[in-house]
């Protein structure tokens, strides 16, 4: 493995000058001033700087060029930073990597969002309340979690030929099963059938299929979704569940990212795609319309198909008394249920998924 050929470089990243052109032909890989050279690997830090708010972070990577030419794959985890198996996760796949077998290059993003994971925060960054996954492209000037997404796209998505987002369930957030997805409407038939590819690739059987073309912009805010607007083939992953460390989430990550690098043909091995895929073809939710407390319902399990009607749970306010009944919206599989007590208005409370054959 890597470690073991050399020792890791380390170098901090910078954002700027960078080139916005996907490299096909490994030569050399620029991300910001730090030259990956063909069959090396550097450890870094892609620095964030400080605007008018004071605030500056970064963002630890790992960059693996390849010895021979070949596409660039991304690897983006914790866009959210109480996601915690996609970061675990990352830990483990750049061990199995070694540059010298490689074709091609693998960006891993180990924590996307440092103050949210330094912090212990769900959904928003601790200093400007701000979700990560719907502020993409960024600003350059914007608060510091615009300005993450602003340097994740000029630096990393346009660097890209492929990218793969790596969610779990929040920390807050009951999952299941875990399921890969991707944008069925957009962008080209081409980019459509790359990341069709990539999600069978990766091994999971039970497959979103995201709806939207994202000709406005405000259906371009999330990370996958920039990327696919920008022209890179990109899938979405979720496993894990309510800040949960446990092999059962973190292994199938694992082995479907070093699956997707391998069909990819960057490195050696053979690919593990599914073969019983059941597609998601389209979504309900039921967002809160009070703050208060949530109740889970007696037998209600992440995962379970579920009726349109059944009672999933109730809210009540801060002293128990009754507001509203929460219900399934339609017949599905519940792909998401909010799993701890404290709820907010306008909270995503639950997430059924419709199946069938596309």
């Amino acid at each position: 493995m890597y470690a073991d050929r050399k020792a890791v470089l380390s170098l901090a990243l910078a954002v700027w000058a960078v080139s916005t052109l996907p490299l096909t032909a490994n030569d050399t890989l620029d991300l910001g001033n730090v030259r990956v050279p063909r069959g090396e690997v550097v450890q870094g830090m892609i620095e964030v700087p400080a605007a008018g708010d004071g605030v500056s972070t970064s963002i630890p990577v790992t960059v693996f060029n390849g010895a021979a030419d070949g596409p660039v794959l991304t690897l983006v985890a914790g866009i959210h930073g109480a996601e915690y198996s996609p970061i675990l996760a990352m830990h483990r796949v750049v061990r199995e990597l070694d540059p010298a077998e490689m074709s091609g290059a693998v960006i891993v993003v180990h924590n996307a969002n440092l103050p949210a994971f330094q912090r212990r925060t769900i959904y928003f960054g601790p200093h400007d309340l701000k979700n990560l996954n719907r502020s993409f492209p960024g600003k350059a000037d914007g608060t510091v979690t615009e300005r993450i997404a602003h340097v994740l796209t000029e630096t990393v998505i346009k660097q890209s030929d492929y990218l793969i987002d790596i969610h779990s369930g929040d920390a807050n957030e009951r999952l299941g099963p875990a399921y890969t997805a991707y944008y069925a409407e957009a962008g080209s038939d081409e980019i459509r059938a790359k990341s069709r590819q990539m999600t069978l690739a990766f091994g999971l059987d039970t497959i979103v299929l995201f709806k939207g073309d994202l000709s406005k912009s405000r259906s371009r805010i999330y990370t996958s979704a920039q990327a696919v607007a920008l022209g890179v083939p990109s899938m979405d992953v979720e496993s894990g569940e309510l800040g949960v460390v446990d092999d059962r989430f973190i292994d199938p990550i694992v082995s479907g990212a070093l699956s997707v690098i391998r069909d990819l043909k960057i490195a050696p091995g053979k690919p593990a795609p599914t073969n019983t895929p059941h597609f998601i073809v389209d979504r309900a939710r039921v967002h809160s319309e009070h703050d208060g407390v949530w109740h889970l319902a007696p037998r209600i399990q992440a995962g379970q198909y579920v009726p349109k009607g059944t009672l999933l749970g109730t809210i009540t306010d801060y002293h128990g008394n009754p507001r509203a009944e929460i219900r399934a919206p339609a017949s599905g599989i519940l792909l998401i249920v909010f799993g701890t007590p404290p709820v907010n208005e306008g909270d995503n409370l639950v997430v059924v998924g419709m199946t069938d054959t596309p």
